[in-house]
């Protein structure tokens, strides 16, 4: 896995001066997860923050009675428990596994708050970064509460086809977990994906989708309903 391409993606570090990237990437070790592999466990020791190289990680936490709620859902360039290097926090809030097999860069506390302490610089270009990824969340939370589930779900799908090679793509999570991403009930997922099709928005096999009508699904998110 090729360290500064992932830093090059990433969330947190895209926006960073090209020569920033090789510091950071001296202090990354590459881990590889299998599907279904655990990463980290609710009240496990913080020692480090992750990105995601290649592949999907979900966040979760278990109520009570033993049922998973999903957090986040992260996948290629997207940053988590990083909270305990920017934070106080000294163990992880909730369990991460890797949905799919996972190749990640793995950054330890101590050595990143090193480098930081080090250069003022990198430590203001980083500081500068996570404030732009908490403008990103401030932005997703506004789409959660304010767009319908209708919009979202016609926002996932735009967003998804726009990053696929092809016309025709796979959802890339079960739809429990997709239903968790958009904030809504499983079954809310499946009668709005039926929905879309019977409106002929989208064209769904199993997991493959087609979108057949981009213009109409930009008018869904734009709160038009369907």
């Amino acid at each position: 896995m090729d360290k500064l391409s992932v830093l090059r993606r990433s969330l947190l570090f895209s926006a960073l001066d090209a020569t920033f990237l090789p510091k950071i990437a001296g202090r990354a070790f590459s881990k590889a997860f299998g599907r279904g592999e655990t990463i980290f466990q609710e009240g496990e020791e913080a020692m480090g923050f992750y990105i995601v190289g290649r592949g999907q990680v979900k966040i979760f936490k278990l109520s009570p009675g033993g049922g998973e709620h999903i957090l986040h859902l992260i996948g290629e360039g997207g940053v988590f428990a990083e909270a305990v290097v920017f934070g106080r926090l000294t163990r992880y809030p909730a369990f991460a596994q890797a949905l799919t097999d996972a190749q990640l860069l793995f950054f330890p506390k101590q050595d990143f708050l090193g480098l930081m302490k080090a250069d003022f610089g990198l430590a203001l270009a980083v500081l500068n970064s996570v404030s732009e990824k908490l403008r990103y969340f401030n932005a997703l939370v506004e789409e959660l509460s304010l767009k319908s589930a209708d919009a979202r779900l016609a926002k996932y799908l735009l967003d998804l086809s726009s990053r696929a090679p092809g016309a025709v793509f796979a959802l890339g999570v079960k739809k429990v977990e997709l239903a968790a991403r958009l904030g809504i009930a499983p079954e809310t997922l499946s009668r709005l994906l039926r929905r879309f099709k019977a409106r002929k928005l989208i064209s769904l096999q199993k997991d493959r989708i087609c979108l057949l009508s981009k213009d109409r699904l930009q008018r869904v998110c734009g709160g038009e309903k369907v």
